[in-house]
């Protein structure tokens, strides 16, 4: 920013012309990114840049593929999908790319932060599913966009003046009188220009090149007067009136069920995260709060000062709700002391007792299907054996 800044005070003190002014940012752009370049390669064998975590090279590799298991185990950290996509944004998904499309054309300073926003939001969020957060914001703004403007062109046309008598008129002066006069006004140009090459029989690319730019530009000119022409007929306006108020329509129901959907989604992702509610098969509605006893039994059953050991997925739960202090947690940035968790867990029981009898006063393991630890365990294995090699050697699922 500094750069352009430069080169847009440098435009106005010395009146350049567009090309000029362009020529200038490339030059002062191409110098900055050499400076920067050199500088970069002084300072980086300094040690200066550390090197880039695995949580930043899941952004631009897959999320297979970042080399550290820990980082690939994460489910937030697979790519996003359509369906994650529709789950969050529902019609922005279809509105965005539309308010997308009209601030393109519309193009200035401001519709360039949108762009730049929308394409990076996206990029992120397609890579790890759990920025889709990102795109709400620039969804909902371009989405706005899109129904705004909509919404305005179906007013007009129903009870402004480009829809009916305002238009006819219009298009009346313009095919009459004013669509003669600006005819008088082109012919005689398009002849003065030959008659000037004829005159000096000038063939020269330049005068060529002109010729065929003005031919081409009266060209989509003509096409613009008849689509305008078209669109200001009294069948123009019929069809318009009629798109204007089936849009009203569309927009409408969408509104509704938006707006029902984003309740629904609301009172879903409100609900407590450790209790689940279920259906039986005869309908009666079940609510399974395990986790919640389980760490309300820690609290009171165990001393104050115990230390609780669990895989770090509980971490957070067990310091808020059991109010003990527990082993590991969602601040996973010491990667060997989970990989020595996952080690224990995983590991034979004799060995796993003489290495966390010296760590904790408890261990918490949770069973019954789904989520549990055992359907974890090949992802735990995977860490630990990251930092111990001879954990499970023969194992090719157990390779980091």
């Amino acid at each position: 920013y500094q750069v352009l800044q430069f080169c847009e005070v440098v435009r106005k003190r010395q009146n350049l012309s567009r090309l000029q002014a362009w020529k200038l940012r490339i030059r002062v752009s191409l110098i900055a990114a050499i400076v920067l370049v050199l500088a970069v390669m002084l300072i980086t064998p300094s040690g200066y840049f550390g090197p880039i975590s695995s949580r930043v090279r899941g952004l631009f590799v897959k999320h297979t593929k970042t080399g550290n298991p820990l980082v690939d185990s994460v489910a937030e950290h697979q790519p996003a999908s359509s369906q994650a996509y529709f789950q969050y944004l529902h019609h922005l998904c279809t509105l965005a790319p539309v308010g997308f499309l009209m601030v393109m054309v519309n193009f200035g300073d401001g519709p360039s932060f949108l762009l730049v926003y929308a394409l990076t939001a996206y990029f992120f969020s397609h890579k790890m599913v759990r920025l889709v957060l990102l795109t709400g914001p620039i969804a909902s703004a371009l989405g706005g966009i899109a129904v705004g403007r909509m919404f305005a062109w179906s007013v007009d046309q129903l009870w402004g003046s480009s829809g009916g008598e305002g238009d006819s008129g219009s298009s009346g002066s313009g095919s009459g009188e004013g669509g003669s006069g600006s005819k008088k006004g082109k012919v005689p140009k398009a002849e003065k220009v030959g008659g000037k090459s004829d005159g000096k029989k000038r063939k020269s690319k330049k005068s060529d090149s002109s010729t065929s730019d003005s031919d081409g530009l009266e060209g989509l000119a003509k096409i613009k007067d008849a689509v305008k022409q078209a669109a200001n007929s009294p069948e123009g306006v019929i069809t318009k009136r009629t798109t204007a108020l089936i849009l009203l329509g569309f927009m409408y129901l969408f509104g509704v069920r938006f707006k029902d959907y984003c309740w629904r989604l609301s009172k879903g992702l409100s609900n407590p995260t450790i209790i689940l509610k279920g259906q039986l098969r005869s309908g009666e509605t079940v609510f399974v709060d395990d986790y919640r006893e389980a760490y309300w039994w820690i609290r009171d059953h165990t001393p104050e000062d115990s230390r609780i050991m669990a895989w770090w997925d509980y971490g957070y739960q067990i310091t808020a709700i059991s109010n003990r202090t527990t082993m590991a947690d969602g601040n996973t940035w010491n990667h060997e002391h989970i990989g020595l968790l996952g080690k224990i867990l995983t590991g034979p029981v004799d060995e796993s007792y003489e290495i966390a009898r010296h760590m904790a006063d408890y261990i918490l393991i949770w069973g019954g299907g789904g989520g549990d630890d055992l359907a974890k365990s090949p992802h735990l294995a995977r860490i630990a054996n990251s930092v111990y090699r001879d954990h499970c050697p023969d194992d090719p699922t157990c390779r980091a």
